[in-house]
């Protein structure tokens, strides 16, 4: 065998796995681990972004990270999704394991990934000017060859009308608000049609109705099987729709738990470095978190 044949054969069978079609995901368990990651540590740039982090997330369940500014949110949701931008310096090492559907997250290719995952960062740019419609049929990409023409427009019609954008089907995305176009890539996602999501603050530029509706979509898909990890900056929606919550500190998981019992004014004062307090939901019992404020906040207006 000619050197030329045998780097074609070794070629061919490096790139073997990323060119066949991916096996379709199989059904998941209630309750059976969808992530676990033990003692994910990264350092970029002389800094420790992720400092032995441990967490698991099961079907069934929504999971919101949260923590202040640079706490490693982000990041976590971007080692969960195999996507950790940039490589170690020199001197660093990236450590530690994660495993989705019990399965090392490198032993996973693209493609496979694709079928299972389905991740929305927290700045999407789309270089083009698709329409809205265009836009969230891509989410369908990773199910070329296997799924039907008709089986792909009406999961993409059922994603448009899930988050409230069916009428801007023909519009460019570039002409949209923020808030719509946070909306759209929301749906995209969702015709993604996987059952673990990875969103990263996908409420920060919308309303509060359209904050509800989003997060109120991604509690109904963990309640019917699905897991979803989702970063969020609001407190008060977290206590609302997560069924756990973990605080993020300096890169570590300062608690994780149910909201009751991991929201409290001692550990959120600390995290934030900011008072707070704590106070249950006079009907639902739900922790409302609130901010101390200086006295002259909340003075009543001079009367005219």
């Amino acid at each position: 065998m000619t050197t030329g044949s045998l780097l074609r054969r070794r070629f061919a069978s490096a790139v073997a796995p990323l060119t066949r079609a991916p096996g379709r995901p199989e059904p998941i368990e209630p309750g059976t681990p969808v992530v676990r990651a033990e003692g994910v540590t990264i350092r970029r740039g002389g800094r420790t972004l992720l400092d032995g982090v441990d967490l698991t997330v099961r079907s069934g369940e929504l999971l919101a990270l949260v923590g202040p500014n640079g706490a490693g949110k982000s990041t976590l949701l971007r080692a969960v999704s195999g996507d950790v931008t940039g490589a170690p310096g020199k001197g660093e090492r990236d450590s530690g394991t994660v495993r989705l559907f019990d399965r090392p997250l490198g032993e996973w290719t693209p493609p496979e990934l694709a079928l299972r995952r389905a991740v929305l960062p927290q700045e999407a740019t789309v270089g083009f000017p698709f329409s809205v419609h265009e836009l969230v049929g891509m989410g369908r990409a990773p199910w070329t060859g296997s799924s039907t023409p008709d089986q792909d427009a009406a999961l993409v019609r059922e994603a448009m009308a899930r988050v409230g954008v069916e009428h801007l089907a023909d519009r460019r995305f570039p002409t949209l608000s923020g808030g719509e176009r946070a909306r759209v890539m929301l749906a995209r996602v969702l015709a993604q049609d996987t059952s673990l999501l990875l969103l990263d603050e996908p409420t920060a530029a919308l309303d509060i109705r359209h904050q509800e509706l989003v997060l109120g979509i991604a509690r109904t898909l963990a309640s019917h099987g699905g897991a979803v990890i989702v970063v969020l900056h609001d407190l008060g929606l977290a206590a609302a729709y997560a069924h756990r919550v973990a605080v993020l500190s300096g890169g570590r998981v300062a608690a994780q738990g149910t909201p009751a019992d991991v929201f409290t004014a001692s550990l959120l004062s600390a995290v934030y470095r900011h008072e707070v307090e704590v106070l249950p939901h006079p009907r639902t019992g739900v922790p409302l978190v609130v901010p101390l404020r200086s006295p002259g906040c909340t003075r009543k207006r001079p009367q005219e």
